[in-house]
């Protein structure tokens, strides 16, 4: 049976002491709240369904994201990694200090879709909104952070799933190829730059289709020239953020001849330059060549669809390119439609020729 009194500053404490279940105890503003809460325990007790959610009424949202920083967030192998997460979670802290009061038992899918809608109405340094691709990411990042400590803090729900709080809707695929010609016209570019390194590591980008910040890691003690691979150190991996990840990528004759043509660095890497070097210096280059539109990124798309249109098999491509997951390469293959033309001709060929030989036959 569930006992109610009324505390010192007219607060209502509630015990609940039931045979076989641990005693639940909780306090409340109002007696009215104290006998809903009360009733809704011990209708779980008799139903036997009940879950213990006192870890979750002790525990703030802050509390459980400082926790996930320290246990999940900073033992990242990623240094890119650790510095993002950190940086939305405690920008999330610093914005949002009343909901991170909250006890993680009390959330509800309604604060979040509230916090999602405020965020999306705000306004930048610049002037412009919040992007919905951030938002989303930053709702994605507080499920995990739930998740982590869901079934300790005895929650059935996790109250920023997306079946309760919806997504915005973002259009982040890229469909962009590169003629022949800006290709030349962005090497060209890169060429004319101060640096040396520029144009080598953006056509090792189109051949390599590696990410920029495994390129700025790789070092030469991972470049094997006689057996034409090169190892990626701690490359992104989707299905587990947390594990380390070295991924081998064959080389092609041209990769081969832009590393043998490179100097060695004192440090050891393969391209001695800061990524907010290499920023600057690309910005620089494509805006030259008339292609400010253009992402370092997407020459790892440039060499997905170039390796498809090629023939290559989903398995082979996704060899090179490290892709665990068909859906993910799926995202990356932009076809050209001058190539399903030539496909497409090519098929109508081989049927004229078999009602040829049907003919003849």
């Amino acid at each position: 049976m569930a006992t109610i009194n009324k505390r010192a500053g007219g607060q209502w404490q509630v015990k609940i002491r039931r045979k076989g279940w641990p005693p639940q105890s909780a306090t409340f503003p109002t007696k009215k709240k104290a006998q809903d809460w009360a009733h809704r325990i011990e209708s779980e007790m008799t139903a036997g369904h009940f879950v213990d959610r006192s870890a979750g009424q002790r525990t703030t949202l802050r509390e459980l994201i400082e926790l996930y920083l320290n246990e999940v967030t900073d033992k990242r192998p990623g240094e890119a990694s650790r510095t993002t997460e950190r940086a939305r979670l405690e920008r999330f802290m610093r914005a949002e200090t009343e909901l991170c009061a909250h006890a993680v038992a009390n959330l509800t899918p309604e604060q979040f879709e509230d916090y999602r809608d405020r965020r999306l109405s705000e306004r930048l340094r610049n002037g412009k909104s919040v992007a919905p691709g951030t938002v989303r990411r930053e709702l994605t990042l507080l499920k995990r952070v739930i998740d982590y400590r869901k079934r300790r803090l005895g929650l059935i729900v996790n109250p920023v799933n997306t079946e309760d709080v919806a997504r915005p809707a973002v259009n982040d695929e890229r469909d962009l190829r590169l003629s022949q010609d800006e290709i030349a016209r962005l090497l060209d570019a890169c060429s004319s730059a101060r640096g040396a390194w520029l144009r080598p590591f953006v056509e090792l980008g189109f051949e390599t289709g590696a990410r920029r910040g495994s390129l700025l890691a790789l070092k030469w003690e991972d470049v094997d020239l006689a057996g034409r691979s090169v190892l990626l150190r701690g490359v992104k991996n989707s299905r587990s953020p947390e594990t380390v990840i070295d991924h081998s990528v064959a080389l092609s004759p041209r990769a081969i001849e832009i590393l043998k043509a490179l100097p060695r660095s004192l440090d050891g890497r393969v391209f001695p330059v800061t990524a907010n070097g290499f920023r600057l210096a690309f910005n620089r280059a494509r805006k030259k060549a008339g292609l400010e539109h253009f992402r370092f990124h997407d020459t790892r798309h440039e060499r997905v669809s170039s390796l498809i249109e090629a023939g290559w098999s989903d398995t082979a491509v996704m060899a090179l390119s490290g892709h665990k997951d068909p859906k993910s390469l799926k995202r990356y293959a932009n076809l050209r439609s001058e190539h399903l033309a030539d496909e497409l001709a090519r098929l109508s060929k081989t049927g004229d020729r078999k009602d040829q030989d049907t003919r003849r036959a």
